[in-house]
């Protein structure tokens, strides 16, 4: 039997599950049928007799005892066993459609006490906190707790929240990482996963889906109207999947409309059943088909013309454009070696791709039929193109030339150019994006970075980020509860355009393109590549015990880059005024940046020990990505203070027409340790980079942006140390008098640290063009 489901679209159920209203024990037919079940039972001595023996019961077949002249049924008398009735039946549980909304409403409870009391915690008055489905399994219960327990012991990106004692202004949400938006790093196996989905087939999916209106999960598609929106996969439009799937949010038409549509099927409902009751008919009740008003539309309106999708690019999957690019591709030999050197180099510090998906990926030779994953390719070539040292990574008009003369700056830049045509030719705005086109977007982004050009790939991460809200990747609704490869990529691809974002941002002197409150999407699960698929179902995303993650750092860098987006959207903001925290007015500077440090110590106490520096460990990935981390530690505290520095103060007296920074000229009590704690961070970079630069540095992009920042405030601070010189001359020492000033000491090792800059610079020089042209 057919009804109508929740979005609209056909569902197929058995008599048992059609609904609660063939289920109503008031009705008069069920009274009717009670008055005759005890009619029929009145001469017995009891009533147990007209239920099933107790072997029928325990193997689940009918039953014909109560029936027999003897109550003895045909089964026992068959397989020669007692037919009694002495068991006791046993209660049935509540309904998972029951204990499904008291979890519902129980997390509502609990978002409503975050918000009128945000930071408390009220774990010690009503106990942990209870894990969704756990009623189903015990075992299952146990293991997310342990496996959210670990998590939260290990998950750096989790900030704590708390209040500041001194002040009656609590600390803001946007530096507070919700609870439920960390996930954990174990999941329920396949097991599960296919229990759950023939359960969500039965009446309590009624009740799971119930509240769609309340979350931004549905899509507009012009063929199907309104449905349950699934992040797509890689592959692109060519291959069957629709290209007109879209996210909508609360605010969209499209939501009213769908309710429009909606009373219209419960009108019509209603109005038949009436009319069933009125005819005597047993006809159930069901919605109308969705097909019917589709059928309706005239196709050549609701359809996009051939010439439009040519101009979108969708004519770039053709064969001639793909073996054009296909053309490009390197050698065998060669691409080997260079997704080797992305792999060992870059995507450890990114998270981006699965290594062992994208190596099958590669064998199945899906960039013959895919041209984002010829994007993609072309984009690993190019940064891999940076590690080697290959001639044939260069351009092609430089390799004709002596080695002498080949500028390894030119390194990938042919294979970027492929890559960046591909994204100029696919250029569609009609057709939503693809996994590939998302994560082709960070490394185009990505490899801007060290180049002159930097500044263009902010514009690339801006559009990367309203490509995957086309889709909903920032919404968690539109996740399943237990992850796939496919979900754990669209996460990991997001949150790298959100880093990208907030770190670009930072360097630009730009907004962020994307708030805190502008998602809500979960962490990625902190487990290996190689954990995620196994020969075991049972062990699949299970990281094992003891083993520390490699995406522990990823996450981790998620919670700096948090602080970081906080502090450029309150005390570099344009117009401080306008700004308002949740109920709160943007409180003074002082209580910000006293937040704003309470977050940063909060972060670097809760990085595993693996990612604490100094490492303890030869594994050269952890010391990249620890090294990584504290250089963005401190780099915060720079951006943080450096706003405050008085710059006005270390001019020369006397000396006018010289111009600085705006707000430098903020009156604020932190501007006199503004300087010295600027200089610390400076000075704790220049440790971390001299001991890294020992083992391997492969985070290449952001030790020069590290370089410029600490090497520019080491000069500032040389040039304080300067004027303080020359005014302790002026005024203690005698000019003739020989007397090395007690500067003297201060200024020669920050001109050793800027030295340990340079050099670092330098290093970088030969692969990063952007080095030269400081």
């Amino acid at each position: 039997m057919q009804h109508l489901g929740i979005h609209g679209t056909v569902e197929t159920t058995t008599n048992s599950q059609i609904g609660f209203k063939n289920l109503n024990f008031s009705s008069s037919s069920s009274t009717k049928r009670r008055e005759d079940l005890y009619n029929r039972t009145a001469g017995t001595k009891s009533l147990s007799r007209t239920r099933a023996c107790d072997n029928c019961r325990r193997r689940k077949t009918r039953c014909d005892g109560p029936r027999k002249a003897n109550n003895i049924c045909t089964n026992c008398l068959q397989n020669k066993k007692a037919c009694t009735y002495v068991e006791a039946s046993t209660p049935r549980g509540p309904p998972k459609s029951y204990v499904t909304g008291l979890e519902d409403k129980l997390e509502k409870m609990e978002e409503l006490l975050q918000r009128l009391r945000p930071g408390q915690d009220f774990s010690a008055e009503l106990g942990p906190p209870v894990v969704r489905d756990s009623w189903k399994d015990s075992e299952l219960l146990s293991e997310t707790s342990r496996s959210q327990s670990r998590l939260r012991a290990a998950s750096p990106s989790k900030l704590s929240p708390y209040v500041d004692q001194t002040t009656s202004i609590p600390m803001s949400s946007h530096l507070i990482f919700n609870s439920s938006s960390s996930s954990s790093s174990r999941a329920p196996s396949r097991h599960h996963r296919r229990r759950r989905d023939s359960i969500d087939n039965s009446i309590d999916s009624l009740s799971s889906q119930s509240d769609s209106s309340d979350v931004d999960e549905l899509v507009d598609n012009f063929e199907k109207g309104m449905q349950r929106l699934t992040l797509r996969s890689g592959r692109s439009q060519s291959q069957g999947v629709g290209p007109y799937d879209r996210f909508h949010g609360q605010s969209s038409y499209i939501k009213l409309v769908d309710v429009t549509r909606k009373l219209r099927q419960a009108h019509l409902m209603a109005q038949k059943e009436v009319f069933s009751n009125s005819s005597g008919s047993n006809e159930s009740t069901t919605s109308p088909s969705p097909d019917i008003p589709n059928a309706l539309r005239r196709l050549q309106f609701w359809r996009a013309p051939k010439w439009e999708l040519v101009y979108e690019g969708l004519h770039v999957d053709s064969p001639k454009f793909l073996n054009s690019v296909l053309e490009q591709f390197p050698k065998p030999g060669l691409a080997e070696e260079l997704i080797g050197h992305y792999f060992r180099h870059v995507n450890p510090q990114l998270c981006l791709l699965n290594k062992r998906i994208f190596h099958r990926q590669w064998r199945e030779r899906l960039y013959q039929r895919d041209i984002w994953f010829c994007a993609l390719s072309m984009c690993l070539f190019a940064l891999g193109s940076r590690w080697s040292n290959d001639p044939r990574v260069l351009a092609r008009d430089q390799t004709k030339h002596g080695t002498a003369e080949l500028d390894w700056t030119k390194a990938g830049w042919d294979y970027f150019n492929v890559a960046i045509s591909v994204h100029r030719a696919r250029r569609s705005l009609l057709c939503t994006a693809t996994l590939f086109e998302v994560q082709t977007s960070s490394l185009l982004a990505w490899f801007l970075r060290g180049t002159p050009d930097y500044a263009v790939g902010g514009t690339i991460v801006t559009v990367g980020i309203r490509k995957a809200q086309d889709v909903g990747a920032h919404r968690k609704a539109v996740y399943a509860r237990f992850p796939t490869a496919d979900e754990e990529l669209w996460k990991r691809a997001f949150w790298l355009l959100v880093i990208l974002d907030r770190t670009g941002s930072a360097s630009l002197g730009r907004p962020c393109s994307l708030g805190e409150e502008d998602y809500d999407l979960e962490l990625p699960l902190e487990v290996d590549d190689e954990y995620w698929e196994t020969e075991d179902p049972a062990l699949d995303f299970k990281q094992p015990d003891g083993l520390p993650s490699r995406v522990a750092a990823f996450n981790a860098w998620i919670g700096i880059t948090q602080i970081v987006g906080f502090t450029l959207r309150t005390l570099y903001a344009l117009d401080p005024g306008k700004i308002f925290l949740g109920r709160q007015i943007l409180p003074e500077p002082e209580i910000t940046v006293k937040q704003l440090n309470m977050a940063l110590d909060e972060w670097v106490n809760s990085l595993p020990e693996h990612l604490k520096w100094p490492v303890s460990t030869d594994d050269i990935i952890f010391s990249n990505q620890s090294a990584s981390l504290h250089l963005s530690y401190h780099f915060a505290f720079i951006l943080i203070y450096r706003t405050f520095i008085p710059f006005s103060q270390i001019l020369p007296s006397g000396i006018r027409g010289v111009r600085i920074p705006r707000s430098s000229q903020k009156p604020s009590s932190l501007s006199t340790p503004a300087l010295p704690i600027c200089v610390k961070s400076a000075r704790s970079c220049v440790q971390v980079i001299e001991e890294q630069m020992r083992r391997g540095f492969s985070n290449v992009a952001f030790l020069i942006t590290i370089c410029n920042v600490c090497s520019a405030i080491l000069i500032v601070h040389l040039w304080d140390l300067k004027a303080k010189e020359i005014k302790e001359r002026s005024t203690h020492v005698s000019p003739t008098e020989d007397v090395k000033p007690q500067h003297a000491l201060a200024i020669q090792s920050a001109k050793e640290d800027i030295d340990i800059f340079l050099k670092a610079l330098e290093w970088a020089k030969t692969r990063y063009p952007s080095v030269a042209q400081i």
